[in-house]
Parts: C-alpha cells; structure tokens; sequence
C-alpha cells in the first residue's frame, strides 16, 4: 500500500510538472546551473573586456599553478562546463565564459561573431585576469576558437584541447551537417517538438532532464532564434580551419565521440593528422559533448595529457 501511495504521489508530481509554464522550466534550469556552480566552488563575475562585459565563472585556490579556461559551443553557456570542471585538479585555476552572443554576456547584432573575433576576446579576458598564459579547451564551436587562439597567440596558449571541434569540412557529413548543406539548421528552433528532435542529435547519452525544462529551454531557442541566425552566419563561413591545420605548433589533444550526429568523427583523423604531435582519443557510444557525457572520463582524459 505504501509502494502505491509514493507511485501515485510520484505521477500526480510528474503530471502536475507537466502543466508548468515553459518559463518555468526556464528559471528552474537556471536556478540549479548556479546553484551547481556554487556547490562547486565557483564565483561569478562580469569583466570588462573593452566593447563588452563578459560573465565569466571562475575557481582558484591556493594549490593553482596554472589556468584552464573552457570555451562553449554555439548556443551553449558556460554551464555546460561545470560538471566535467568539478573533476579538474585544484592545481588548476578554472576560468569559464560566456562566449559574445551566448549566456549572461548577451547578444548584440553590432558584434563579430567570427572565430578570430571570439579568440582575441579570450586573450582580452586572459589580460584583464592577469593570465599570461593557459591551457584552452573548447567543444564544437568552442574547439574551433581554441584552434583559432593557437594560431593567432601560439605564445599564449600552454596547450589545447578540442572536444569535437567545428571549423573542417568532414570527409563524410554527419545528419546536422547535411542539413545545413540543404539549407536547413536544426538550431534555429519554432517549436517544442523541433527542439526535442535537436535535442535527440545532440547527445548520445545525455543527463536526465525534467521535460518541463526541456520546454524551458525550447523557449530560449525560439526566442533567441535570429540571434544564433547571424551568430552562425559568422562563424560558419569565416576562420574556417581546412588547410591551415599545420599552423598549430601547440601540444594537442583531440577528443571525439563517435556517435556524434552534429559534428561528423570523420573529421577527427583530419585534425590528428593535419596538427604535428597531437593526440587523439576517440570516446565510444558517446556524441557531440563527452565532458557532458561522461564528464569523469573526459576529465580524466585530460589531466593525463596535461600531466605529460
């Protein structure tokens, strides 16, 4: 009898969720990324870089010698980040922003949004921090900036790590890569049900997500969707990486999932073996995002590049 009242609690729960407001859902998953990134230990800040202010998270203690600073990718944020940052050493200082256009930094149509933009705002940020140098890593769009940073401050960049980079063309285009080829762009979202099919592409194994929050979160794509219109407009066709590959002298690590349907694996022994020396570690059964994924492993991953 128990057992039936807790399961009927449960479902009454789960039904009476199911009515909330989209925004709701919206605020909630907010409310838990920062209160996620405070049981983590990180401080929020804006930072003035010149033509913006950045929101950035960050965590230092007393044992950090060196600085990670993690990039996001297109329509990301920052928090993206925190569960994969949590497993880092406390040797490292960790320093998290919101990229120009995405999270609490905010969109402005007047911006760049291209790759070589988006890096000398990292380097602005790492000037106003007081960091000489750092170890970059970045996911998708994120990586593509990350490649970008290394060839343009080759002298500030420890190394690079690239979580399933854009800026190649694939050998073989994955789904999301063929639709924008048609013309189509599963990121700029209408409805709930466009983003639960964008959604399904991103992630291989994605963390469980309340569908109220995920109706939250469909919102924000469908408000901000000519925002990430011109966003990749920038992006996507501007400080493409194909044939420039070998002006990365930077120690690299790259990693991939091979199940990822937004950016195709075929691309991942292009980067190998178009940067000298880098490594390449291939994640099975996993997509687009491997720190989100399984945030353990890839930051295992990484610690033990950085410690050679």
């Amino acid at each position: 009898m128990k057992k039936f009242i807790v399961t009927t609690l449960a479902l009454v729960f789960a039904a009476w969720l199911a009515t909330l407001h989209p925004r709701v859902g919206l605020a909630f998953y907010d409310a838990v990324g920062a209160l996620e990134a405070r049981i983590y230990g990180f401080q929020k800040s804006s930072v003035d870089i010149g033509d913006m202010q950045l929101s950035v998270y960050a965590r230092n203690s007393e044992q950090a010698r060196k600085t990670i600073i993690l990039l996001h990718g297109y329509t990301a944020s920052k928090e993206i980040w925190l569960r994969f940052a949590n497993r880092l050493n406390p040797e490292y200082r960790v320093v998290i922003p919101d990229l120009a256009g995405h999270g609490e930094t905010g969109f402005f149509s007047g911006w760049s949004y291209r790759a070589s933009s988006q890096a000398k705002r990292v380097a602005q940020l790492m000037d106003k921090l007081g960091i000489e140098r750092a170890t970059i890593i970045g996911n998708s769009m994120g990586g593509m900036i990350a490649a970008n940073f290394a060839i343009m401050y080759p002298q500030r960049a420890t190394s690079i790590v690239l979580f399933n980079p854009a800026g190649i063309t694939p050998p073989q285009p994955s789904v999301t890569e063929a639709m924008f080829a048609a013309g189509e762009s599963p990121f700029e979202i209408d409805s709930q049900q466009q983003f639960f099919d964008f959604y399904q592409l991103t992630m291989a194994k994605p963390p469980v997500v309340p569908d109220f929050v995920l109706r939250g979160m469909a919102l924000r794509y469908s408000e901000r969707k000519a925002d990430y219109a011109q966003i990749a407009q920038d992006f996507r066709f501007h400080d493409q990486l194909d044939g420039r590959l070998n002006q990365i002298s930077t120690p690299t690590l790259i990693v991939w999932g091979n199940q990822d349907n937004i950016l195709s694996p075929s691309a991942a022994p292009v980067w190998h073996q178009g940067i000298k020396d880098s490594q390449l570690h291939i994640f099975d059964g996993i997509g687009h995002m491997p720190m989100v994924e399984v945030p353990n492993e890839s930051a295992q991953r990484v610690q033990a590049f950085l410690a050679e």
